[in-house]
């Protein structure tokens, strides 16, 4: 049960980690005060380009991915789920940030690879093709979500739960996008 609970205040610390803001520090930029504010990959992709929003990518997934992956390999599927939502409640509400975080939509595809790798994969490609299609990261997130819902279902029908959990809890952070009320524009 330590051992547990140890994991997971391993893995909402992770989640909390603000890779965007700290890389965008090394830039000289505030990114919670450029674009949208938010503290993603797709703001930082937006306000400072590739260069910099590759690693946040790279660091926002592999946040999500290592907690749930020691957790899958010590645990199960069921306790690495739980313990993968702690790291993306670490990114949706950082400690360090006074709990105003990101959308968690990267560090929710670090979930996936650590648990169910094929559905993560799908969650990704479906992101990659609607962002070229729809050329807005909030609709692509929402693809991907109801993507990796679906390919979840019919792979994996036990963890029904899980992939919910992921599409409603990046739904409710992307709700603004939805509504217009985003300052600037549209992010992820």
């Amino acid at each position: 049960m330590f051992l547990l609970l140890v994991v997971g205040v391993f893995a909402y610390i992770c989640g909390s980690v603000p890779f965007a803001k700290i890389i965008g520090h090394y830039y000289g930029v505030d990114i919670q005060k450029r674009g949208s504010g938010n503290i993603g990959f797709a703001n930082v992709l937006r306000v400072l380009g590739w260069k910099a929003a590759a690693p946040v990518l790279i660091l926002d997934v592999a946040k999500g991915f290592l907690p749930t992956f020691l957790a899958y390999s010590l645990f199960g599927a069921t306790v690495a789920f739980l313990v993968g939502f702690l790291a993306v409640l670490g990114h949706l509400a950082p400690v360090w940030l006074k709990f105003k975080g990101g959308k968690g939509v990267s560090t929710s595809l670090g979930v996936l690879l650590g648990v169910t790798p094929i559905v993560g994969l799908i969650g990704f490609l479906a992101y990659v093709t609607s962002s070229i299609i729809f050329k807005k990261s909030s609709s692509a997130s929402l693809v991907a979500g109801l993507s990796v819902l679906i390919a979840g279902v019919l792979m994996c029908p036990s963890f029904w739960w899980a992939y919910t959990v992921l599409l409603l809890s990046a739904m409710f952070k992307l709700r603004k996008n939805f509504t217009g009320k985003v300052p600037n524009h549209d992010d992820a």
